[in-house]
């Protein structure tokens, strides 16, 4: 038995509460099970009971052997001294037991839950998704309100953290959405280094130099120190020269770390995606106001219908000519930068300025859009879970990756569901 298993046990009353005694022979019943602490002290708060017919209000504590509570010192800790029930598994030491009230409960748990929960924590060793073969006994509306559930989850940590770029920059929002969309541009792979390269440079220089592409990528390869010292081509040159000046001009300072290559399309190198970035602030399609001013999400699709610069028609990279290929950003990646950029911006808005209008309007453009594509997607689909939009996929790739692969089936809605059965 584990501790954590045990809590879930206890939260969620999977045992059997008919005539409940002490291990000295009290009738218990339980009034309410408390609230689940997660700081330190003991493992439930503001528990309520009935001891003998004598009503108490306090903490309980969880131990998967009653001899636990003298391993861990609770006894002189003061944070204990409110605890009013010992809830164990076995009792191994019944002289406690006569002193603190003790619940015992590995006779009135379900061997059939012990066992599924077994079998999900043996399979989570070896598959991803640890429940794949039970799937199907859970219903669409299960799913839909733990979708949904999730769905808000990843929404209020992105916005969080677009809030938390806010007041890194003081509240001013053109400057934070700055640094915030250059993430999404650079994707897993660099998005925290274009992030770097996007604080090293002011916003306000950008806009200054807005007129001239060939300014704002020199700025921007410059700093993530792709421009070479020397090349044999014109334009490479020009870059570099205008990057000397500029960087000298704006005393920009040095951006350490380096971009990541491996396993990359070329379309999707970070030449190429810092180039279509330089194009998407020349458009003035970048700014802030410019997408709290989209009112559908394919308004928003609209600003990113951007192509690099000319040079690029005819390069992945700065030292290599290629054929003849313009590069459009493709419409995974402007979905992607509308998921991932563009609505947490709307949805930090509306919380933060309580514009509530702009979360709605975040969570309709999840509604309405497509569900993204992508190899996690598709096996959340062969196993029959439904992904009809972009909100799905956003909550089914929140769940792998914070709840199956951090096996955390004890925490969410479709694991406590499969316990139940």
């Amino acid at each position: 038995m584990q501790e954590k298993l045990l809590q879930f046990i206890w939260q969620e009353r999977y045992f059997d509460g008919n005539e409940l005694f002490t291990e000295t022979g009290e009738p218990l019943v339980v009034l309410d099970t408390g609230k689940l602490n997660r700081h330190q002290g003991p493992d439930f708060l503001d528990a309520r009971l009935l001891i003998d017919g004598t009503q108490w209000a306090g903490n309980i504590e969880l131990h998967t052997k009653s001899s636990y509570w003298q391993q861990h010192r609770h006894g002189p800790d003061p944070h204990y001294r409110n605890v009013i029930l010992h809830v164990v598994w076995e009792n191994d030491d019944r002289q406690l037991a006569i002193r603190l009230p003790t619940l015992v409960l590995q006779h009135r748990v379900s061997s059939i839950m012990l066992h599924r929960y077994g079998e999900l924590m043996n399979k989570a060793g070896s598959a991803i998704i640890a429940c794949s073969g039970l799937l199907e006994l859970v219903p669409e509306t299960q799913w839909l309100h733990w979708k949904s559930d999730l769905l808000h989850q990843r929404l209020m940590k992105k916005a969080a953290w677009y809030l938390d770029g806010c007041r890194a920059a003081g509240m001013d929002w053109n400057k934070a959405t700055w640094h915030w969309i250059a993430r999404q541009f650079g994707g897993s792979g660099n998005g925290q280094f274009f992030e770097q390269v996007a604080r090293s440079i002011d916003w306000k220089i950008l806009v200054r130099h807005r007129q001239h592409l060939e300014q704002l990528e020199a700025l921007l390869l410059g700093q993530a120190g792709l421009l070479p010292e020397d090349s044999p081509d014109q334009y490479v040159q020009g870059l570099k020269r205008e990057y000397d000046y500029l960087r000298s001009k704006y005393s920009l300072p040095v951006v350490f770390g380096q971009v990541q290559k491996l396993r990359m399309r070329p379309a999707a190198f970070p030449e190429v995606r810092l180039a279509q970035l330089a194009a998407l602030i020349r458009d003035n399609r970048s700014g802030y106001a410019r997408f709290l001013d989209c009112n559908t999400w394919q308004e928003a699709e609209q600003l990113f219908h951007i192509a690099a610069g000319g040079f690029w028609n005819h390069h992945y990279q700065l030292d290599s000519i290629t054929t003849f290929q313009p590069k459009h950003l493709g419409s995974e990646m402007i979905q992607s930068l509308i998921i991932n950029g563009i609505i947490p911006i709307l949805y930090a808005t509306g919380k933060q300025l309580r514009q509530h209008h702009f979360q709605a309007r975040a969570l309709q453009w999840l509604h309405d859009m497509p569900p993204e594509k992508n190899q996690v997607i598709a096996e959340w689909e062969r196993l029959g879970v439904s992904c009809r939009q972009a909100g799905d996929s956003q909550a089914l790739l929140d769940l792998r990756k914070n709840y199956c692969l951090a096996k955390r089936c004890l925490d969410c809605a479709i694991g406590k569901y499969l316990l139940k059965r």
